[in-house]
This record gives structure tokens, C-alpha cells and sequence, in this order.
């Protein structure tokens, strides 16, 4: 009876393959961040500090860069007396007014006068701001792109950052595993870099299925923010 078991056995795995009977779901994936931002200048510039150099934690709301604001605070300063002057000016007219010196007419230029200054203060004020660049969430500093008392043009891009969030995995699956896989689904990520093993979860499954390759993007959320993962690392998913 043991023979005719042993031998049912060998002849099912000749005929159909352990690895068939159990088919196992894998793809590439790779590793990125959730909060990853390269920081551009608004205003053209000289760059006054970096107090974190690349590689280097930070808070949210530290101070990542600090421009030369000499400049705009002297323009603030020009705005803020032209306001005071228009508000005397305001006042002025008000009194002569009640006294039918002169008309409403000249009330109100006066009074649009004191609220175009008022205008012109809140942009200088905006331009104060923007001399200093604060963290908007924990990280770290990826690149820095400039140096300190370089001066820096509008738009130009001065550093890279990466938020201390949990990370994800960005993989590509076949078309046809949609049949079976949802969001929420499990799996298992093998690291390249380290040879460990983390566990995911499928967070999105993209809109669009390329018509050539038949495969769709997804993405998948690590369920802990393990220290030992960085953006950049790729490897093996399996469902």
C-alpha cells in the first residue's frame, strides 16, 4: 500500500509540477518616499546659511535655508512709512471734510491710497517670508544644489528632501492579476541591498492598463517605518 502512495506521489509531480500546483505571484519593485520635495528659490538672491548639510535630520518648521533679506526688509520698510503717510494723509482729509473744506472725492483717493499701501506692505511682507525656508514635515536632507553667499536666480532649485514617513513600494503587475488582487491585499518585499524581508500592503492600484504589456502600475505601503529601509533600495514583491 506504501509503494502505491509513494508511487501516486512521483507520478503527480512529473505531471504537475510542485511549482504549478502552487503558483507563486512575484515582481520588481522599488523603494521611494511618500514625502520627497526639491525646494526651488522664489525670490532671486543670496544665499545666507544652510544649517543642514546632505545626510543630516530635521525637524518640521527648522530652518533649512536662510537667504540674504537686506534688500526686501529695506523695500518693507519704504512701504510700511508710505502707509503711515497715507493713513495721516486719511485722517487729514477726514477733518476737512466734516469742515467742507473739501469734498468726498478727495476723501476717497486718500482712503484708496491708504488700502494700495496696505496691499503693497502684504507683498513686501511675503517677500520677508520667503527669505526663510522652513521644513514642512521631519526628514532628511537629500541634495543641496548650492552653497552659502551664492548668489541664486528665481526658480532655481537649491535642495532635495525626504520626509522620515512611511515609505512605499512602487511596483508593475500583470494585467490579469486583477482578477484576484484588491487593494489591502498582503505581501512580501525581499530587499536587494539588505537580503531582508518586510511586509506591505497593496495600497493603489493604477487607472490605466498599458495595452502592450498588458501590466498596470500599483503601489504598496510598508506596514511598520522600518529603520533599515531607504528610499532608492529595490527588490522582489511576492503575493
Amino acid at each position: 500500500m506504501n509503494n502505491i502512495v509513494t508511487f501516486a506521489v512521483i507520478a503527480c509531480s512529473v505531471l504537475f509540477p510542485f511549482n504549478l500546483l502552487a503558483e507563486e505571484y512575484s515582481t520588481r519593485v522599488l523603494v521611494t518616499a511618500t514625502e520627497e520635495a526639491t525646494i526651488s528659490s522664489e525670490l532671486a538672491s543670496k544665499v545666507e546659511s544652510i544649517p543642514f548639510a546632505e545626510g543630516a535630520n530635521f525637524k518640521k518648521s527648522d530652518i533649512l535655508i536662510k537667504l540674504d533679506c537686506s534688500f526686501f526688509e529695506a523695500q518693507k520698510d519704504v512701504v510700511q512709512a508710505e502707509l503711515e503717510s497715507a493713513i495721516v494723509t486719511l485722517k487729514s482729509n477726514q477733518e476737512l471734510a466734516t469742515m467742507r473744506s473739501i469734498g468726498e472725492y478727495e476723501v476717497q483717493l486718500s482712503q484708496i491710497a491708504v488700502d494700495r499701501a496696505k496691499s503693497e506692505l502684504k507683498i513686501a511682507q511675503l517677500n520677508t517670508d520667503r527669505c526663510i525656508i522652513r521644513a514642512p514635515y521631519d526628514g532628511t536632507m537629500s541634495k543641496v544644489f548650492v552653497n552659502e553667499y551664492e548668489s541664486i536666480e528665481r526658480q532655481q532649485p537649491m535642495i532635495q528632501i525626504i520626509g522620515s514617513g512611511i515609505l512605499e513600494a512602487k511596483l508593475m503587475i500583470s494585467s490579469k492579476w486583477l482578477a484576484w488582487l484588491s487593494e489591502g491585499h498582503p505581501l512580501s518585499i525581499v530587499i536587494d541591498e539588505n537580503g531582508s524581508i518586510y511586509s506591505a500592503t497593496v495600497n493603489t492600484l493604477g487607472a490605466n492598463i498599458d495595452p502592450v504589456s498588458q501590466t498596470i502600475d500599483a503601489t504598496a505601503k510598508f506596514d511598520e517605518n522600518y529603520e533599515t529601509l531607504l528610499p532608492g533600495m529595490s527588490g522582489t514583491a511576492t503575493f
